[in-house]
């Protein structure tokens, strides 16, 4: 190797390093962005009610993936019992209700169903 490749061969690796290095904490950034979107997505299902979603994706955004599994399983038996999933739905049932009790068609479309009683 002559003397004059050396430097070349140094700054050959630098670049690679620093290539590589800018590439993983791209990637990184890209699954901890990822992760931020979900923390902030459960945040909100929570305001709304769905406390139950809002723990899986926490779990899912802390990559606790055994309790992600467990935590489905669970809504899935739920689902299939109409008074589990009722019981749980009922907490976004008032928040929508209040969300709309300050739009006057609303009420009464709420009204109207009401007074149609159950299955019309």
């Amino acid at each position: 190797m002559s003397d004059s490749s050396i430097p070349w061969d140094i700054i050959g690796k630098a670049s690679a390093a620093f290539i590589g290095v800018t590439v993983a904490l791209w990637l990184y950034n890209r699954r901890e962005k990822r992760r931020r979107t979900a923390l902030e997505f459960a945040e909100i299902m929570r305001d709304w009610g769905l406390k139950w979603f809002a723990e899986a994706y926490r779990m899912y955004a802390v990559g606790d993936y055994s309790g992600l599994a467990w935590k489905i399983k669970e809504v899935v038996g739920a689902v299939r019992s109409d008074e589990v999933i009722l019981s749980k739905l009922d907490d976004v049932f008032w928040k929508v209700l209040d969300h709309y009790k300050d739009q006057p068609e609303r009420v009464a479309q709420i009204q109207q169903h009401l007074e149609r009683g159950p299955g019309r």
